[in-house]
């Protein structure tokens, strides 16, 4: 079973919004309280089994900013993906051949088409029940409905959260008083950790009822074997994954690999558990340790890993999962941040990442496609989500902040890039030179904005043997020109550059460049809306998406490249 996509309507601030799960890894970016946490708190909120977590709040959809609200609709698009799926709720439900919902169902699975389920909302909250939307009376009637709406929400993936501002690994996690005999646990924000070490329990021992079982034991030693078998459950499924990753990417902590995990059991009147981690680094000296008291890598990682595995879908299902992460990695360094990149992206390769970052370490195009990431906005109290590559918004604004910086990351200076160079407006400037243009021993360097150049600008003066400013010829160009003509003088006006010979007197802009048909087929080519997104995403294309789009350009677009390349190549005579 696989989660196809979400669609949103009055979940808080959110009116009407959809987001499809087209992509493995999806970013969501945009300035503070634009709404990010409540999207990925509205697909936490599918899933009734985690009304628990978070307090609960998630699963309260009012609207703070209205006094009334109109029905909260959580809807999921799922899609089955095999054969035993389809049979495996068929005979579960005792669906008969003459029924005209094993057609349909049969359908959707053969035609991979999409089932939607909606999350039942009454009496101004959530229901703990389901049902199918946009299909015809005679399947919603159907008798046997009820019980496959069961079945498939049974079936359904994971949905994990991950809160770094507020999730932490709890020092002790305690039972009700009356758990042992009741099997009944906490409701609120202590039986998420508690479900975690129920199943531990289960998982090592074998047994459903495992834990109760282990607390009516009244024989310390036979207490002891049944630890011993959940600390070893512990350090396989763990510490062999910490291992692997400290492997794998070295700067993800500065923690020790030579770590072991024990969980200690402290009986009173509400049972209780203590996770420790013992460090035999120090010349093999065991050292015994709180997780708190260990690197921020490693306590996130023990977070995150534990409620990973010791859920009880991910038995069953451990894969279509979906990770909702807000701001991961806040706690790590820059360098820790990227390796953490890197390791969500190999979880993804068989489940889905969304998490909300300000992080421009977490969006490393050299890393991930930036065609998944998605701009996320509010205005007039509205959350809208709009794909990258389709954003309306001005790319000077908070939202586009970290992914610019992320941009520039992929830049960066080296030893003589300042002897020659040709400094362009930002980094789609720069994507676009360095595609569209072959310059000999010429570097390009992008700025941050027409009128952020002043800077780069004093150093090249002081710097450079040669260097040449390329600015727009539109209102904003011309009055950057004006302010940095004034400011350096012949120092600036002899080496700057704004498209003469391509234009007559009229705006002309990068984007100019390219004929009106290029515009389109680019725009086309990334499916995207906006001609610098589009340029943008082509860069981090492969090699033969990119070669084929900068060789197919039309008569106009290359006679203005070469107008451009020869005036560039003259000054650098």
């Amino acid at each position: 079973m696989r989660y196809k996509k979400f669609c949103i309507r009055n979940y808080k601030a959110i009116e009407d919004l959809a987001i499809n799960l087209n992509r493995n890894v999806i970013p969501l970016i945009g300035v503070n309280e634009s709404g990010k946490t409540s999207i990925l708190q509205a697909i936490l909120a599918f899933d009734k089994d985690k009304d628990n977590i978070l307090g609960g709040g998630h699963a309260n959809p009012k609207n703070k900013y209205k006094t009334t609200q109109a029905s909260c609709q959580l809807i999921a698009s799922i899609e089955i993906e095999n054969e035993d799926e389809f049979r495996s709720i068929g005979e579960e439900i005792r669906l008969r051949m003459d029924n005209p919902l094993y057609d349909w169902l049969k359908s959707a699975f053969v035609d991979k088409r999409e089932i939607s389920i909606m999350r039942n909302y009454g009496d101004g909250a959530l229901q703990r029940n389901y049902s199918l939307v946009n299909e015809s009376d005679d399947i919603i009637s159907n008798p046997k409905a009820s019980s496959l709406i069961t079945a498939l929400v049974k079936r359904l993936p994971n949905i994990l959260y991950f809160d770094d501002f507020s999730d932490r690994v709890p020092e002790v996690v305690s039972f009700p008083e009356n758990y042992v005999n009741d099997g009944a646990l906490s409701r609120g924000k202590d039986r998420e950790w508690q479900e975690i070490i129920v199943e531990i329990f289960s998982r090592a021992l074998q047994e459903e009822f495992s834990l109760t079982k282990f607390l009516k034991l009244t024989d310390d030693d036979d207490q002891d074997n049944y630890l011993s078998d959940v600390t070893n459950t512990l350090n396989r499924e763990i510490i062999e994954e910490w291992q692997k990753l400290k492997t794998a990417f070295s700067q993800f902590s500065d923690d020790s690999d030579k770590l072991e995990l024990s969980i200690k059991y402290i009986p009173s009147n509400k049972p209780t558990f203590k996770f420790k981690v013992i460090d035999s680094e120090n010349s093999g000296n065991d050292r015994m340790f709180d997780v708190s008291q260990r690197s921020k890598g490693f306590q996130w990682f023990f977070n995150f890993i534990m409620k990973l595995k010791f859920n009880p879908k991910y038995k069953l299902n451990p894969e279509n999962a979906i990770y909702l992460l807000d701001e991961p990695g806040s706690y790590l360094h820059s360098s820790a941040q990227t390796e953490l990149l890197k390791k969500l992206c190999n979880i993804a390769e068989n489940n889905t990442i969304i998490y909300c970052t300000h992080s421009q370490y977490l969006l490393d195009p050299d890393i991930i496609n930036i065609g998944g990431i998605k701009i996320v906005s509010k205005a007039d109290s509205h959350i809208s989500l709009v794909d990258y590559g389709n954003s309306s918004l001005t790319r000077s604004l908070g939202a586009f902040s970290a992914l610019n910086d992320a941009l520039h990351l992929k830049f960066g200076f080296h030893e003589n890039i300042l002897k020659q160079c040709v400094l362009v407006e930002g980094i789609v400037d720069y994507y676009f030179y360095k595609m569209f243009f072959n310059f000999n021993n010429i570097n390009i360097i992008p700025g941050a904005g027409c009128g952020h150049l002043r800077e780069l600008i004093s150093i090249m003066i002081s710097c450079s043997e040669k260097f040449l400013v390329v600015l727009d010829y539109d209102n904003e160009g011309r009055a950057s020109y004006n302010s940095y003509s004034h400011f350096f003088k012949e120092s600036f006006t002899n080496r700057a550059y704004q498209y003469e010979g391509v234009r007559n007197n009229t705006d002309f802009m990068l984007e100019n460049i390219l004929s009106t048909d290029d515009i389109e087929k680019i725009k086309f080519a990334m499916n995207c809306e906006d001609i610098k997104n589009a340029i943008v995403a082509l860069y981090f294309k492969d090699e033969e998406t990119k070669s084929n789009v900068v060789n197919g350009i039309d008569k106009d677009t290359s006679r203005n490249i070469n107008i451009i390349q020869r005036k560039i190549d003259e000054f650098f005579k």
